[in-house]
């Protein structure tokens, strides 16, 4: 994505130029780039320089004013826990893998890279939650961020390992990270996210949307 100052539409070609030199996909030879329908600068670059808009990959900027929650229902033999009380760093990584359908350990986070993860600022092993299964391995998960400065929460990431899904446990994480966000004073959740089904379903607002564009490069 580009982010840039309104009064300064002069480097988005500067901009664009690098992201095809430096930041497009080896195994592809494309570039993408999220851009919001309503940023018309934008647009008229990336339309000059090539790039296809995508119909299928499109989605939201969403934003959660954090209230009143209701109370989470979890599936029968799950427990909902905090890195606080536990950190098994190799079912962690598979957790993270395996909700967004990795298969191989080799494409799973390293546990060198998870935990450089938890020495972010704003980062608070109590905000950092799973659900562990009745076999024990770790079910859902979800990370839970906090501005302070702004008083604003953020998610990243949030999966369902495939053999627990369709139970509601992304929902129960979901819940319990904006209960923690909102103790801590968080006012507000924005996210970009092109799956929009369970964050409808609590609340969150559709506040722009965004489509991928892509460039084949020679």
């Amino acid at each position: 994505f580009v982010q840039r100052h309104p009064e300064h539409l002069e480097l988005l070609d500067e901009m664009l130029a690098y992201s095809e030199a430096h930041l497009y996909d080896p195994k592809t030879n494309r570039v993408h780039l999220l851009v919001y329908e309503d940023d018309t600068p934008l647009i008229d670059a990336v339309s000059r320089r090539g790039y296809v808009k995508s119909e299928e990959r499109c989605g939201y900027h969403m934003e959660y004013t954090i209230g009143d929650l209701p109370t989470p229902q979890l599936s029968d033999g799950y427990t909902l826990h905090t890195v606080a009380e536990e950190c098994d760093v190799e079912l962690r990584r598979e957790l993270f893998g395996r909700s967004f359908n990795h298969e191989e350990p080799k494409d799973w986070p390293s546990a060198f890279a998870y935990r450089e993860l938890q020495r972010a600022p704003d980062y608070r092993l109590e905000h950092d939650l799973f659900i562990k299964a009745p076999d024990g391995t770790y079910a859902a998960g979800g990370i839970f961020w906090y501005d302070e400065a702004n008083h604003v929460g953020h998610l990243e990431p949030l999966g369902t390992h495939p053999e627990h899904r369709k139970r509601g446990l992304a929902r129960v994480v979901l819940i319990e990270g904006l209960r923690k966000l909102k103790e801590q004073g968080a006012t507000r959740m924005p996210m970009i996210t092109s799956y929009d089904s369970l964050y409808g379903s609590l609340g969150f607002n559709k506040m722009r949307t965004y489509c991928v564009w892509e460039k084949a490069l020679a």
